[in-house]
């Protein structure tokens, strides 16, 4: 059993490096950064807006290759070094292990609540899982919209269908890509509840990236990205 610092961690990135473009315009977003987060951790990454922090995620949830550097993920009792991994192998790897909710919800609209939430557990063949599904959406207070298609739903009620989405097949890890951006403050406050609170109790490590100061205080830790 591999463990890393102190505490068994979920995520470590060892001075990862990530640019874009070709020869005199690339530019190099993420240099040699470097983060541990440990199981049931939750970690605000923070920063201006071309910082680096959707970047971040998506290289964690092996959506985009590194350049440099090494980037593990502990999964079911097993490491991963994503860098080691394929594109068709990343994307078992993030089915199984990763957890996402986007800023722009992402649900699919010809879908009702129970299904889009269902989605994640068919592809992974979890169905059995289905029930516990439902009573999810009941405890983030859509016990009443499982038939509802998302056109009909509020912006935060929409946020709390793609966390229950996005833990639906209890993840090791769960990434949100400023889950409140498109809310008001109320909405805020109930998304930030929700994602944090079912992160911690299914113990996945969670990484945010917001720009909300009051987010960002609930989160055990602060991660500020320069641009």
């Amino acid at each position: 059993m591999c463990f890393w610092g102190r505490t068994m961690s979920a995520i470590r990135l060892r001075r990862v490096c990530k640019g874009f473009g070709d020869g005199a315009s690339h530019r190099r977003v993420i240099d040699e950064f470097s983060l541990e987060v440990a199981a049931g951790e939750s970690v605000a990454l923070c920063g201006p807006s071309g910082s680096g922090k959707s970047t971040l995620l998506n290289l964690v949830a092996g959506l985009l290759p590194v350049d440099a550097g090494t980037l593990t993920l502990r999964h079911d009792g097993r490491t991963h070094e994503l860098t080691q991994l394929g594109e068709s192998e990343r994307t078992a790897l993030r089915r199984h292990a990763v957890g996402y909710v986007f800023q722009f919800f992402n649900l699919v609209p010809t879908l009702t609540v129970l299904e889009n939430v269902a989605l994640p557990l068919a592809l992974n063949k979890l169905g059995q899982r289905l029930p516990e599904a439902a009573q999810r959406l009941s405890a983030l207070g859509l016990g009443d919209r499982l038939d509802a298609y998302p056109e009909k739903l509020s912006g935060g009620e929409q946020q709390r269908v793609a966390i229950a989405r996005a833990l639906a097949h209890q993840p090791a890890i769960v990434l949100a890509d400023e889950p409140t951006g498109n809310l008001d403050a109320r909405h805020s406050e109930q998304v930030a509840d929700a994602l944090f609170d079912e992160a911690r109790r299914l113990g996945s490590a969670l990484v945010v990236a917001t720009h909300s100061a009051a987010v960002a205080e609930r989160a055990d830790r602060i991660v500020e990205l320069a641009r």
